[in-house]
């Protein structure tokens, strides 16, 4: 692998909270899926506050085994071969926003490597889905450095270890679209019932970042923290700074736009919608996050397409609502299968993420939520994901 650089985020400085109240404490129960989770005890009020971020550039580590799109026209390289831990561990050698925070996660925050895979030797599927006792979910799921899956029942964000009853985190909080964690451990939210995208700190206190939104929904945060974000009803995606809530428009040319996801080396940002068309577009993204030219990548499923992930090999994978089903593509986009069907469970299987390696979360295995019943599936496919802006 080519040498490289760290690409630096300054450190955000929180300015001017004013009128900050806090409920000291919560008390919640948690029945089975699909039930209401009853909240007792004070609400969170958020104050308004202003935070400003700065921004120091470098070049971002760049590996030759994996997917990218480097020009505007989208040629195509792709991964020949097992990629080992190092390579992994290079493309995510990044320094990322902190807001104040320490950059280095603490001692028992420490995740393990990613797993080495060969990329010519993945289980090809079809896989079972295995129901979990405990965690739930809604549309989206995340993790945390702690081995925690971040999940929501439309009512509130709650926080499980692999196998425990939830524990209440965000109360009061309705909404059913993307998570996605950030580099610090704060937490993006799509707020797809206020038209808003939102931060919740690790307290679980909020800060709207971008509001007056149609539907956001699909969600992906590159190695530096950037937030990337499908506005469904508009059909823009958008780069967002996330402490400042500075946008800027990635494209508008996508019908409903609904996932998307980076490729192994974030040079490369796929992204569906939700339309009726079953072209999945690939976009090249430069360093400092400028838009290559959008270009046809793969025809998959019936079109309705919903969340979607990148595996450390370059397969991309795609959730379509239609069917219930999830499509994995090769890297070079020519060919398709389903690797996990939910249809014959009754199962909506919107969107997916890989476990952490930490308290229990499969580094191996896709989690994915059953957004009917707010339950999560885990699902054993024998591949790990890409690098992740939680997970360097």
């Amino acid at each position: 692998m080519g040498t490289a650089r760290a690409r630096m985020w300054a450190a955000a400085l929180a300015a001017g909270l004013s009128g900050l109240s806090l409920a000291c404490e919560a008390g919640e129960s948690v029945e089975q899926a699909g039930e209401s989770v009853e909240q007792a005890g004070e609400s969170v009020e958020a104050a308004s506050a202003t935070e400003v971020g700065a921004l120091s550039e470098a070049p971002r580590a760049v590996s030759p085994a994996v997917t990218a799109v480097n020009d505007l026209d989208g040629a195509l390289e792709r991964p020949n071969g097992p990629i080992s831990k190092a390579a992994l561990a290079g493309v995510a050698a990044r320094t990322p926003f902190t807001d104040g925070l320490p950059a280095a996660p603490s001692a028992d925050a420490t995740l393990p490597p990613t797993p080495e895979v060969d990329c010519d030797a993945i289980p090809e599927g079809p896989f079972p889905l295995t129901k979990l006792t405990g965690p739930m979910a809604s549309e989206d799921l995340a993790f945390d450095r702690h081995g925690h899956l971040i999940g929501s029942n439309d009512k509130a964000i709650f926080k499980s270890k692999y196998g425990q009853t939830p524990q209440l985190f965000v109360p009061s909080f309705n909404f059913r679209a993307g998570l996605r964690a950030l580099p610090n451990g704060h937490l993006i939210v799509c707020d797809n019932q206020k038209g808003e995208l939102t931060r919740v700190d690790e307290q679980g206190l909020k800060y709207p970042l971008v509001t007056g939104l149609s539907y956001p929904n699909g969600l992906e945060i590159d190695l530096q923290g950037w937030v990337y974000f499908t506005e469904h009803d508009a059909d823009v995606v958008w780069r967002v700074h996330p402490f400042t809530g500075d946008k800027t428009m990635i494209t508008n040319e996508i019908s409903n736009p609904n996932g998307l996801s980076f490729s192994p080396d974030y040079k490369t940002l796929y992204i569906g919608g939700f339309n009726g068309n079953p072209t999945i577009y690939a976009m090249s993204i430069s360093p400092d996050g400028v838009p290559g030219k959008l270009v046809p990548f793969a025809s998959v499923g019936t079109g309705w397409h919903d969340g979607m992930a990148v595996d450390a090999c370059g397969n991309v994978y795609v959730a379509d609502y239609s069917e219930s089903k999830i499509y994995r593509i090769t890297p070079d986009g020519q060919s398709s299968k389903v690797i996990i069907d939910g249809k014959s469970l009754g199962a909506y299987l919107p969107n997916m993420q890989w476990g952490t390696g930490v308290g229990g979360w499969d580094q191996l295995s896709l989690y994915l939520p059953n957004g009917w019943a707010k339950e999560v599936f885990e699902v054993k496919i024998g591949v790990p994901s890409k690098p992740t802006a939680y997970h360097p």
